[in-house]
């Protein structure tokens, strides 16, 4: 993997703010004390699991954009692995949507 300079890590860290605000978003407008079908309950764990690896890559980021590029201890990955999952779950979600519209 390449090394992500300062500069470049601001548009994804961006990017991770946003979806953090789609996921509270999603996990608020959920109802978490009735239990529903399986794939409710499964697409409730993905909006949960995704706002938890956004939080995690956002922070990681963050604290990346502050230290020095050149020794820098915070390796790509370990933003771009978090961030990833987050992305995974963002598009379950996505079609989570989809299906429901299809559904009613």
């Amino acid at each position: 993997m390449r090394p992500m300079p300062s500069a470049e890590m601001v548009p994804l860290i961006s990017f991770l703010a946003v979806l953090l605000i789609f996921f509270s978003i999603d996990v608020r407008s959920r109802e978490s004390a009735a239990p529903g079908p399986c794939h409710a309950r499964m697409f409730g764990w993905t909006s949960r699991v995704g706002g938890i690896s956004t939080a995690l890559a956002l922070a990681l980021g963050w604290v990346d954009l502050f230290l020095p590029d050149e020794s820098s201890p915070n390796h790509v990955a370990s933003v771009a692995v978090p961030g990833s999952v987050a992305v995974l779950c963002a598009i379950v979600l996505g079609l989570e949507m989809l299906w429901m519209r299809h559904s009613s």
